[in-house]
């Protein structure tokens, strides 16, 4: 739930940013809406109040100088219900102007940086932690999205919204996060495209066996071995490249296991979380929240949980190091019955741990015969799953 409030220097604004928001008892809109004394906005479970500043028994508030005018009552903000945030931007004394310009300086910010990956591993930028909210006593504190919002024009009055922008928590692992575009509060048209063509691909409704995962379950079905080994569990491949765990879940929840009735799902995932930044145990966390998501929508399927496979030419490169870590977490994500976590990333190395060409031809990917002696491991447990009783 998100509700945007913008302060001009002379009138309050408010605009929806998702989910059902009233002003005094009538819906808002994406469109900058002035807001009048007293009235009430309601989104959720809470209730925003809003007027000028005033003393009691006194009287209409009386002019102040332009810095005091300004100055608004915070909200009484009452939330009940856990998943319901605000994000609140409250642009005080500023002109137009300095408006823009402050936006124009926080879209040019570099982001936080990332541990950079030798390879071509494309992953989003992290986002510092926002800022907290202040709030009326005795409340909670509130979290705020890190969102900025268009300036008003030059005439000082609201601006026509068509979409409200909403940053997306790029730096979380375990949440439903959808690959970043152009801006950090938008979807990349390119992903979304992709993710929409896997939605109508054909025999989604007769496979027996979904492989999900990031570019190397992608490129993983059109290696010779997919079709060699797999072919009779009529399978639907869902992998996109460079998706991390965030953004599996976000398939996940709008539509990508949708109209299957799988026996079995081979998950691979995490490899570009841990290039990108994220520790061992985010990214084991955030596969965790993908084989509860899995096992929510797909209760009778059976999960093969592969271990992220060894990535860097060197046995000791700190990336090979956190990969060893994330998986000895993974194992602890079995279930009897319902996940069978497998760590086959030794198939692909050489005798002193080093990687081989041969098998991953850029040291992250794995070549043919790397998929090869992947496919050769995953099919006998992957024709247990499928021949095992129905639960």
């Amino acid at each position: 739930m998100h509700l945007w409030l913008q302060f001009d220097g002379q009138a309050l604004f408010a605009a929806r940013g998702d989910g059902a928001v009233t002003l005094a008892g009538k819906p808002l809109t994406s469109e900058w809406t002035a807001v009048p004394d007293g009235a009430e906005l309601r989104f959720g479970f809470g209730l925003l109040r809003v007027g000028r500043d005033s003393k009691p028994g006194r009287g209409p508030a009386r002019e102040r100088p332009a810095a005091r005018r300004q100055a608004w009552l915070l909200a009484l903000v009452v939330l009940t219900g856990a998943g319901v945030a605000l994000a609140l931007t409250a642009i005080r004394g500023r002109t137009p102007s300095e408006v823009a310009k402050l936006e124009a300086t926080r879209s040019a910010a570099p982001p936080s940086s990332m541990v950079p990956a030798e390879e071509p591993v494309a992953v989003a930028p992290a986002v510092a932690s926002p800022p907290e909210a202040a709030v009326a006593p005795g409340l909670p504190s509130l979290t705020l999205a890190a969102s900025p919002l268009p300036a008003p024009p030059q005439g000082g009055g609201p601006s026509a919204v068509s979409q409200l922008l909403r940053a997306y928590p790029q730096n979380i692992a375990n949440r439903a996060v959808p690959r970043i575009g152009e801006k950090p509060w938008l979807i990349s048209e390119e992903w979304r495209a992709h993710h929409e063509r896997q939605l109508h691909a054909p025999g989604r409704t007769t496979a027996k066996v979904l492989f999900l995962g990031d570019s190397i379950t992608e490129g993983w079905g059109v290696a010779p071995a997919y079709g060699q080994h797999f072919a009779a569990y009529a399978p639907v491949n869902l992998g996109i490249a460079n998706d991390m765990t965030q953004n599996v879940l976000w398939r996940i929840e709008h539509g990508t296991l949708s109209g299957t009735n799988p026996r079995a799902v081979v998950l691979m995932i995490g490899v570009n979380n841990l290039a990108g930044g994220f520790s061992p145990e985010q990214t084991a966390d955030g596969v965790r929240a993908i084989l509860t998501a899995i096992q929510a929508q797909l209760p009778a399927a059976r999960v093969l949980l592969l271990g992220v496979l060894p990535a860097r030419q060197d046995a000791q490169n700190p990336l090979r190091l956190r990969i060893s870590q994330a998986n000895q977490l993974l194992l602890s994500l079995a279930k009897p019955d319902r996940v069978e976590v497998r760590d086959l990333g030794s198939l692909l190395l050489e005798p002193d741990g080093s990687i081989s060409r041969a098998t991953m031809r850029d040291f992250l990917h794995p070549s043919p015969e790397g998929f090869e002696r992947l496919s050769l491991a995953v099919a006998p447990y992957l024709q247990a799953l499928v021949a095992a009783p129905p639960q």
